[in-house]
């Protein structure tokens, strides 16, 4: 048996360190970029912010047409943005931010394929042209991931492809003092989504285990902090380590049902991911419980700071953290109704790359009964 793990080849993190883009930007060679931002970033100022450094350096051009959950109208669009000679893709934002950065990146160097063509894995031919990317949430680990995510044909989809890993990523701690709670919130529940479940998926191997243990300590830490106290830089540093780390694991041992759940309801109720993924974790935990005994020990371990594991607890620990965050914990709180859970439930069963990485098998009746208790 083997393992390979996929990260980022360079990470640059700390405080005050944006103008060191300008050095990153050189030493890749580029002399031409393309910003992608979104309009709120622009706005709160962090396009200036890394215009500046990176305008010493190369020619800079920007494109912030890119809006939350986005579609594949979006990514064709910044796909055509970014073919006028770009060697370089900056990606300052949240997820779908970063992730339509990959898809300007692999457009960049690939002009006979179509967005849509890059759908599913390894369908990207060339490799991407560089990509430098910054996180302004700590939340969904693009950054460090593989993939990017759009929404076709009413159902969210990957691009999956080892060309979409950052050739460099910022992580810098002020950039995500801006967001508001809720969504301090629901990124940072995210996190913890994608830390657990991957420590949960059968793919997972010793290293991404590493990295998934600690993200949940420093989640469980400084999520709270960070949420009460947005301008405590510390904690917001730990939380984009987090998330970061949280990234590699999931990007590498995959992550299992509770995202086929989230992915689901989050695409037919346009709920923002990190709710629909706070919601449903600590009901995926409880139903792997079972199945994941030892590794739900590690869990609560992890979380709690325990010497010995207790799965409720850990459950408990993270249902109690959604609530004090005032995030929904029930399905009903997202007006979704009870004659909507067996067609939820079909669909669940369909995502069947997510749950063959599940502990537990699950079929349709027991999508069914999760999602009853859900509601």
């Amino acid at each position: 048996m083997y393992y390979a793990v996929q990260q980022p080849k360079r990470i640059v993190f700390g405080s005050e360190i944006v103008d060191k883009i300008g050095e990153e930007a050189k030493s890749l060679g580029a002399k031409k970029a393309l910003v992608v931002t979104d309009e709120t970033m622009k706005k709160l100022g962090f396009y200036e912010k890394v215009h500046k450094p990176l305008s010493e350096v190369v020619e800079v051009d920007f494109f912030d047409g890119i809006e939350p959950e986005p579609t594949l109208a979006t990514a064709e669009k910044v796909a055509n943005a970014s073919r006028a000679g770009y060697d370089l893709i900056v990606g300052i934002g949240g997820g779908s931010v970063l992730d339509m950065a990959k898809v300007a990146a692999a457009a960049a160097a690939n002009p006979d394929q179509e967005a849509g063509e890059f759908l599913g894995a390894n369908k990207i031919v060339n490799p991407s042209v560089s990509k430098i990317l910054i996180p302004t949430t700590a939340g969904t680990g693009s950054e460090a991931t593989p993939f990017a995510l759009v929404i076709a044909d009413g159902k969210k989809k990957a691009i999956a492809s080892p060309y979409n890993i950052a050739d460099v990523a910022f992580l810098e701690a002020a950039f995500t003092a801006t967001m508001p709670q809720r969504v301090t919130a629901s990124t940072g529940m995210d996190a913890l989504s994608h830390a657990i479940e991957s420590f949960l998926s059968l793919g997972a191997n010793p290293l991404t285990d590493s990295f998934a243990l600690e993200a949940m300590r420093k989640i469980s830490a400084n999520l709270e902090e960070a949420y009460s106290h947005g301008n405590n830089l510390k904690a917001r540093m730990e939380m984009s380590l987090a998330a970061m780390l949280a990234g590699i694991a999931f990007g590498n041992a995959g992550v299992i049902a509770g995202h086929a759940i989230a992915h689901t309801i989050g695409t037919r109720y346009n709920v923002p991911h990190g709710v629909s993924a706070a919601l449903t974790l600590p009901y995926i935990m409880e139903y792997n419980a079972d199945a994941a005994g030892e590794r739900m020990n590690a869990i609560a371990k992890a979380l709690l700071g325990e010497d010995t594991g207790d799965a409720s607890k850990a459950i408990a620990h993270v249902r109690g953290m959604s609530e004090r965050m005032q995030l929904p914990t029930r399905l009903s709180e997202l007006g979704v109704s009870k004659e909507d859970l067996r067609s939820l439930a079909e669909d669940v069963v369909k995502e069947k790359g997510y749950l063959k990485r599940n502990p537990r098998e699950m079929d349709f009746e027991a999508a069914l009964e999760l999602l009853e208790r859900m509601w």
